[in-house]
Formats: structure tokens, C-alpha cells, sequence
């Protein structure tokens, strides 16, 4: 009897350092478990027994050590998988705000950048971040993104010409006549524009150039009074038939010149007038503003005043002619000179 009591102490007291060793492992584990998913020191602390705990775990009573080990498994441990299933799988919510607009996400991202290309939100050197992008992420930061743009923009710009009225008083009132046609001037302009957070916020000229330079209409617009009719030549008085003359409207011409005490010279400036007028066909007629005859009378009817065959007979009309160029010229040349200065006589 005396040695079966021994052996049962034997079993008893070598049962202890062996619970002492589990207990130990149990410890161990869990401070492991503690610091891969991210808890405290101050729970590996408390998780892990140190050596004094252990030395004096030696002398508790079987039950108490089974019981403080029961305790380790039910709180300790169990508070240590908590933690490590919420640090591996753990989302953070964030505000992410791309010019004023505002999104609510959820986030698995270790850094500002990570949640950005996330997002797909790309930035360049210009675009302004809130936060370095570097920053780990936390749960509850707003990132606001402000993009900056620089485009160029090209843009054609008029200035309308006007118009400028000049006083002639060698046209009859109220005729107007363009001496200068008006042209619109054209710049073209290259602008730099800076564009914040979708608004405008800057616009520099890069470039601009002249395409057309801006030019005046001028009109010249007439203050003459009407002209009384000159008086009938000698040879022909008013109401009644030119004399009738056969021969070249030329010969005609040169012949009455002479008889006015015009020179030749006179006669040349005529020549060179009525070639321009009518080729000297006593038939010419203008189209557009029918004047008619070689002296190219407007209204032909007019030189009905030297007689009634104004129509064709040329004598007829060259009378009429160097009556009305002696009356308002004074000489061939005096109409030639105005002719070329503007056009008419």
C-alpha cells in the first residue's frame, strides 16, 4: 500500500511540470497571434507569461493551473483572432472630393496615391492634392483633388471698317461715289488659359498677329447744284433742226473747234475725251445709265434743245456737245482733265 501511494504521488507531482509546458505553449501562441494581426505591446504583454510566471507556476495546485489556463484560452486568445481577422480584412471609409465633387468610398488602400489609383483618378505636376501623397490612409481623411488645366486657345477677332463721307461738290447733290472700298480688320490672337477645379482662373496672350489691317469705306458724296442748260449754239436755235452736215463726225468736230477759236490742241483733248465716251458713233448708247450720242448726253433728249435729229445726226450732236463742255469746262481740255480725274465729265 505504502508504495502504490508513492507511485500515485509520482504521477501527480510529474503531471504538474508537464501542464506547465502546455500552458507555456498556449502563451506563446497567443503573443504570436497578437503582434501578426497588429495588436498592442501592452496586450502581448499581458498575452505572453514571463519567466517569473512560469517559475512560479510551478508551485500552484493542478487545479489552479488548469484554471488559469482555461482563462487565457477563453479571453486572450480570443480577443487576439478578433483583432487579426480585422486588420487583414479591414476596409476604411473615406471622402474623396475631384473639384467639388464628393464621393463616399470604401477602401482597402495603404496611402493617399493607393486610393487615388483606386479611384482611377489620375493627377499631374500641376493638379493640388490636400494630402501628401504619401499619407497612409486612416478612416473618417477627406482628400479633396483640385485639377489644373492649361489649354491654348485661338480666337479670330474683327474690326468692322466704317464709313467716311467727303464733300464733292463736282458731282451733282445727292450722287454718291466710292473712291476707297472699305475692308474689315482681322487679328488673330493665341491665348494661354488656366482652368481650376473646372472654372477659368487665368488668360494671358501667348501670340497675336495682323491677318488684315483695317481699312476706311470713303465716299465721296455730291453738293453741286444743276447746271443751267447753256444757250443754243449760233448756227441752230432752241427747237429747231441742227444743221444737217455729211462728212466724218471728226471732220465735223475739227471744223467747229476751229470756229470756236479753239487751237488744235483743243481739238486733240476732244478727240481723246469722245474716243473714251463713244468711239465717236453717233449711235452709242450706255446700257446702264443711257446716255446716248458721241458726246454721250444723259439723257440723250437733251440735245433736242439743238435740234430734233439728235438721234443721228452727228453735227447735231457735236453742236450740243461743245456747247455743254464750253459751258461748264470752259475747253475740251478742262473736260478731258476732270474726266480723268474721276471718270465722267
Amino acid at each position: 500500500m505504502h508504495d502504490t501511494l508513492q507511485r500515485g504521488r509520482h504521477r501527480e507531482a510529474a503531471a504538474s511540470p508537464k501542464r506547465i509546458r502546455t500552458l507555456a505553449r498556449r502563451g506563446l501562441q497567443t503573443a504570436v497571434i497578437a503582434v501578426i494581426a497588429g495588436g498592442t505591446l501592452a496586450f502581448a504583454d499581458a498575452a505572453t507569461p514571463t519567466a517569473a510566471e512560469l517559475a512560479a507556476s510551478a508551485s500552484l495546485t493542478p487545479a489552479a493551473v488548469v484554471a488559469e489556463g482555461a482563462a487565457i484560452d477563453r479571453s486572450a486568445l480570443g480577443a487576439s483572432r478578433f483583432e487579426a481577422r480585422a486588420a487583414i480584412g479591414g476596409l476604411v471609409a473615406v471622402e474623396l472630393v475631384v473639384d467639388g465633387e464628393a464621393r463616399e468610398l470604401t477602401s482597402q488602400a495603404a496611402t493617399v496615391a493607393d486610393l487615388l489609383a483606386e479611384a482611377g483618378v489620375v493627377i499631374d505636376q500641376d493638379d493640388v492634392v490636400s494630402a501628401p501623397l504619401a499619407t497612409p490612409l486612416v478612416a473618417g481623411m477627406s482628400i479633396e483633388v483640385t485639377t489644373v488645366e492649361t489649354v491654348d486657345e485661338h480666337v479670330s477677332e474683327t474690326d468692322a471698317h466704317t464709313t467716311v463721307e467727303e464733300e464733292d461738290d463736282t458731282l451733282p447733290r445727292g450722287e454718291r461715289r466710292v473712291v476707297t472700298e472699305g475692308v474689315d480688320g482681322v487679328t488673330a490672337t493665341t491665348y494661354r488659359v488656366t482652368v481650376t477645379g473646372g472654372e477659368e482662373t487665368g488668360r494671358e496672350v501667348i501670340a497675336r498677329a495682323v491677318v488684315s489691317e483695317r481699312v476706311d469705306e470713303v465716299v465721296r458724296v455730291g453738293t453741286a447744284e444743276p447746271q443751267p442748260e447753256p444757250p443754243a449754239a449760233p448756227e441752230a436755235s432752241a427747237g429747231t433742226p441742227g444743221p444737217v452736215v455729211s462728212g466724218n463726225p471728226k471732220a465735223i468736230a475739227a471744223d467747229m473747234v476751229a470756229a470756236r477759236g479753239w487751237g488744235s490742241d483743243q481739238f486733240s483733248c476732244l478727240d481723246t475725251l469722245w474716243e473714251r465716251e463713244s468711239n465717236w458713233n453717233p449711235l452709242a448708247e450706255n446700257p446702264s445709265s443711257g446716255a446716248y450720242g458721241i458726246p454721250q448726253s444723259l439723257p440723250g433728249s437733251k440735245m433736242a434743245s439743238v435740234g430734233s435729229d439728235w438721234r443721228t445726226n452727228p453735227a447735231t450732236q457735236i453742236t450740243w456737245g461743245l456747247n455743254y463742255i464750253a459751258g461748264r469746262y470752259g475747253t475740251p481740255c478742262g473736260a478731258l482733265g476732270h474726266s480723268n480725274s474721276v471718270g465722267w465729265y
